[in-house]
């Protein structure tokens, strides 16, 4: 007999993906159990530090040595698992990785992850007269294996795949260039001179801990001036625009003398898996039955603009989530500058209740016209395009209508004050505010135990 429940893949076993699963195994009555696609051996994505990236055939983890959270725990946390209370609210990378393998355990779901499988394409399927499935091939220690789904939750991160912008005649700089990505420890780096590209969290960060060790660190960022005193030998400068064999040319026409130089200019989407199929992958046999795959590009034409360093976005996404022309597929987490554990947990219901009929959606017309609308007006805005996908302090409304309309238990609006106060810490003295500790009252307030902003 046929089951009616739905086959859902889960692509990546990192928060997003482990959060998808939970909520797919707490719906046993319209849900088969998933199944997850990893590509490394353990769950964590992007928690999960590799020692010497440069060794690693596909470093995927941008984790360095002693990263500390930039948020407190208690905003981080999945609202339905805490972390322990007993730590500090800012706390190392590792207790976020032994986190989600603690989440991974309590929901069960490490019974269902393919490890160490790699998703090669993902396609969708026409049958009868209007239902699409998808197709997902995965190869495994060489071996290939083709599979049928009822819907995708691609949920890969993207924070794997560096943007490097063009500076002109980087190619004759002499010094080392790197991007934050591959950065580790700032032991290596003593003595130098070095350039840091961007003023975004892992710039300011990474420039700190530099600046024990360094002679000089300078900040190359576009950004407004910065509200908080640096260490003696960290100073700001206008972006870097091009190079010479041993300095680096900024955009006010100042010359740097610098021998290192690393980019801390973020990360572009990358799904392999959903580009144009190569040829051969259609009409595959499955249960010795002949199925012609659709044409399609879910990453390319009119309809989806091709991803790449200029633009960095995904249209058409109803909602910075769900696929406007296949809605039966999903992307878990696309969105910027958020907490993404409770977006995920958001995300992941919002979608599962569409598949459920529970929470209907637009017309695909409807959802694609939004769609580039939303695209429209971000460009006539005149922010870059791969700001997109940003949501910033939208991201609580955001949240709470995803909550409202799908019909579950929004996040407590706690979380969002929290957040602010975070930011405000944070910009005021980011070398002291990860001193800082938060204890949850209610769903509306907080305290803050430990100011250490007043010492500094």
């Amino acid at each position: 007999m046929t089951s009616s429940r739905l086959r859902v893949a889960v692509i990546g076993a990192g928060a997003a993906g482990l959060c998808s699963a939970r909520h797919i195994l707490s719906r046993p009555m319209n849900f088969e159990p998933p199944v997850v696609f990893e590509m490394t051996g353990q769950v964590g994505g992007t928690w999960v530090y590799t020692e010497n990236p440069g060794d690693a055939g596909n470093t995927h983890s941008s984790m360095y040595r002693d990263l500390k959270t930039n948020l407190p725990k208690e905003v981080m946390e999945f609202p339905d698992f805490s972390f322990e209370p007993s730590m500090t609210s800012f706390i190392h990378h590792s207790e976020v990785l032994k986190y989600l393998e603690e989440y991974t355990d309590k929901f069960s779901i490490r019974p269902h992850i393919k490890f160490n499988t790699r998703v090669v394409s993902v396609y969708p399927v026409l049958e009868g007269q209007e239902r699409v499935t998808w197709r997902v091939i995965s190869r495994t220690q060489g071996e290939q294996v083709l599979e049928k789904f009822d819907a995708i939750m691609v949920c890969v991160g993207h924070y794997s795949d560096p943007y490097i912008p063009d500076i002109d005649g980087i190619k004759n700089f002499q010094g080392q260039v790197l991007h934050s990505h591959f950065y580790r420890y700032p032991e290596v780096f003593s003595s130098r001179s070095i350039v840091l590209l961007g003023s975004g969290p892992s710039g300011v960060d990474i420039s700190i801990e530099l600046s024990a060790h360094a002679k000089s660190v300078t900040l190359s960022h576009r950004g407004p001036s910065l509200q908080w005193s640096p260490p003696e030998n960290v100073s700001m400068a206008p972006p870097v625009v091009s190079a010479t064999h041993n300095s680096l040319i900024c955009e006010d026409g100042r010359t740097i003398e610098a021998d290192t130089l690393i980019f801390c200019t973020g990360y572009k989407y990358h799904y392999p898996f959903l580009l144009p199929r190569t040829q051969g992958t259609a009409g595959e046999h499955i249960n010795g039955e002949h199925e012609d795959a659709l044409d399609w590009g879910l990453l390319e034409g009119e309809d989806m603009e091709s991803c790449n360093p200029g633009q960095d976005h995904l249209p058409p996404l109803y909602k910075h989530l769900i696929h406007a022309r296949y809605p039966t597929l999903c992307f878990i987490g696309v969105c910027k500058i958020v907490v993404p554990f409770p977006l995920a947990h958001c995300q992941a219901q919002f979608f599962l209740l569409t598949l459920e009929g529970k929470c209907s959606l637009p017309p695909p017309e409807q959802m694609l016209s939004e769609s580039r609308m939303e695209l429209e007006e971000h460009r006539n805005s005149g922010l870059p395009l791969k700001y997109l996908h940003r949501l910033g302090e939208n991201q609580w409304g955001y949240n709470k209508w995803l909550a409202d309309t799908a019909g579950f238990e929004p996040l407590a609006p706690v979380l969002g004050k929290l957040y602010e106060a975070t930011r405000e810490f944070r910009n005021a003295n980011p070398l002291l505010y990860r001193e800082i500790n938060f204890k949850v009252l209610n769903r509306e307030e907080f305290e803050v135990q430990t100011d250490a902003m007043k010492e500094g």
